[in-house]
């Protein structure tokens, strides 16, 4: 269906939320709300209240929040039981999959049923969803589309057919960057509603989820900045917008953002004295919050976010899925720092309800980290263990069936857990001075990563990149290393760890102007760093000697972990990656 639009860029942190069995006339009446756009299309109806709440979901749509879009199509079909429009939107606010096939077709069916005297747009967007209902998503696709074109033909000034169809047609980029088949299309129709419609907040979402996972998200930086004063109550619009700020290394912005996110949520939660399940983005915003303090080499702060998240989480029931996905998020923060072993005593207590996927995962989180504890005590044999077991759970997880909705699903996990074991044993025939196989591993953990489906679980071990990027250092390839870091470094130029690598890339190279200059840009991502961070240490150690020689980059034994903090303060402004 046209939910599409709804495709997520990460898993749900809950796998069932209050409200998603539930047929659509049991769903509660939300009230009337501000600070979700603009949007209004006009529908056949004789009550006020009808079209107000159409309009309602109709922003709810374009911001992507299905669940509260569906409450407010629900009260809209209830204020007037004739208009057709509304079963429209509760088709659309339905979502992908099998589980609610039967939910979406009989909501199309009574929206062609009542939309005899609708007006030609209604009934044209009412017949081009049906295609879709009847034919599914990839067989109706041209259909679809081409009585969207004549939709658009027909009423040139509207915008809503043209960014429904733009939703539709985004999708994404394949791994080696080019774009999906719909991808240009709707970047070209959705530039003309920036032209025509620019304070129209569904084009602005549209416009920042266009261009996030392609390499050049600055395209939708204007859109991203706009959309906190656009949509302050529309949290998943203001994660998406903290998620490309944070791609773009603009920490301070994303913080404020993500935590404007938590904060929405909480007020809407807080009006109607809602679950936490229900609130759309504060879990997510959370882990960002995490992953944004690890970038700027706050551990203390990633931990306090983190444990925000675990809280929260406990609060609101402790589903499994839920108590992983916070339980991950304070691994990532302990590994990213080298402390394997508060990585590996992270509590993951799952119960009995635990799904295959989910236990799965938490195996995997606990094996890859006793492996890298391994590694680092010199237990070699230990380690060789942990990568067997985790290709075992691999092939094991990939033979699973499918799942549905916001369970994880077995293979995307089986993905992870082979690119760890990967990246784990690649680790290992380094430390044993086999380079080529390391090599060789690594390189096929690179590869699985390109080829990760964005609905996935997080990715939990080092990144494969830069531990390639370090082998090749270690066995005299500097030059190879220093593009793998330089490739890395402009995917995140917020990121202090990656531009730490490509520092110490640019010494091993010989090219002592540019790795001043690249410490020099550590510095001020890390300006508010914890003090005792080791990269940090080298970073300034380096500078003190005036960057003379490779002696500046004497390694600083890893600081112990401390767990108190005060809250993350934020980053710095994008940097541009020296010789990228």
């Amino acid at each position: 269906m046209l939910a599409r639009l709804f495709r997520a860029d990460a898993p749900s942190v809950h796998s069932h939320v209050a409200w998603e069995d539930l047929p659509d006339e049991a769903l509660p009446t939300p009230p009337l709300r501000d600070g979700l756009g603009d949007a209004h299309l006009s529908v056949t109806t004789q009550v006020p209240l009808a079209q107000a709440y159409f309009d309602q979901g109709l922003r709810l749509l374009h911001l992507g929040w299905a669940l509260e879009a569906r409450r407010a199509f629900a009260e809209a079909a209830r204020q007037d039981p004739t208009l057709a429009m509304a079963w429209w939107g509760l088709a659309l606010a339905r979502g992908v999959g099998q589980r609610f096939t039967a939910d979406r077709a009989e909501a199309i069916r009574k929206a062609l049923t009542l939309a005899e005297g609708t007006t030609d747009m209604e009934q044209r967007l009412i017949v081009a969803a049906s295609l879709l209902a009847d034919k599914g998503p990839a067989n109706g696709r041209h259909a679809f589309v081409r009585e969207m074109e004549c939709l658009i033909d027909r009423f040139p000034q509207e915008p809503e057919p043209r960014l429904l169809l733009a939703g539709f047609l985004l999708d994404g980029y394949e791994s080696d960057g080019r774009p999906g088949q719909g991808q240009p299309y709707a970047q070209l129709l959705l530039r003309d509603l920036l032209r025509t419609h620019p304070h129209h907040a569904g084009v602005h979402v549209a416009w920042v989820q266009a261009w996030l996972p392609s390499s050049r998200p600055e395209m939708a930086l204007e859109s991203a900045e706009l959309l906190a004063s656009l949509v302050p109550a529309g949290s998943p619009a203001l994660l998406a917008a903290g998620r490309l700020l944070l791609r773009m290394g603009r920490a301070v912005e994303a913080n404020r953002i993500l935590e404007a996110a938590v904060t929405a949520d909480d007020a809407y939660l807080a009006r109607e004295s809602l679950p936490l399940d229900v609130a759309p983005s504060a879990d997510t915003a959370l882990r960002l919050l995490s992953e944004g303090c690890v970038e700027v080499g706050q551990y203390r702060g990633a931990q306090v976010w983190a444990r925000k998240l675990r809280q929260r989480v406990e609060a609101s029931g402790g589903q499994p899925q839920a108590v992983l996905f916070a339980a991950t998020t304070l691994v990532a923060a302990h590994l990213r720092f080298g402390f394997s072993r508060a990585a590996a005593e992270v509590p993951m207590d799952l119960g009995d309800a635990a799904t295959v996927a989910e236990a799965g995962l938490r195996d995997a989180v606990r094996l890859y980290a006793r492996g890298v504890c391994a590694l680092e005590t010199g237990r070699l044999g230990d380690v060789e263990r942990a990568c067997a077991t985790l290709d075992a759970l691999a092939l094991t997880l990939s033979e699973a069936p499918r799942s549905e909705g916001r369970a994880l699903c077995p293979r995307d996990v089986a993905r992870t857990v082979e690119i760890a074991a990967q990246e784990l044993r690649g680790t290992l025939d380094a430390r044993r001075g086999d380079s080529g196989r390391a090599e060789a591993a690594l390189t096929r953990a690179l590869r699985l990563e390109r080829r990760l489906r964005p609905v996935g679980p997080a990715l939990f071990c080092r990144p494969p990149r830069e531990t390639l990027a370090r082998v090749r250092l270690r066995s005299g390839r500097e030059e190879k290393a220093l593009e793998l870091a330089l490739e890395r470094a402009g995917e995140r130029p917020g990121c202090g760890h990656c531009m730490l690598l490509v520092a110490e890339a640019h010494v091993a190279c010989e090219c002592m102007s540019e790795a001043a200059h690249d410490f020099a840009v550590v510095l001020d991502l890390w300006r508010d760093a914890d003090p005792h961070l080791p990269g940090l240490q080298r970073a300034r150690g380096f500078t003190a000697r005036g960057g003379r020689s490779r002696a500046a980059l004497r390694r600083v034994p890893d600081a112990a972990p401390v767990d108190t903090a005060h809250g993350p303060r934020g980053g710095a402004p994008t940097w541009t990656v020296h010789g990228g």
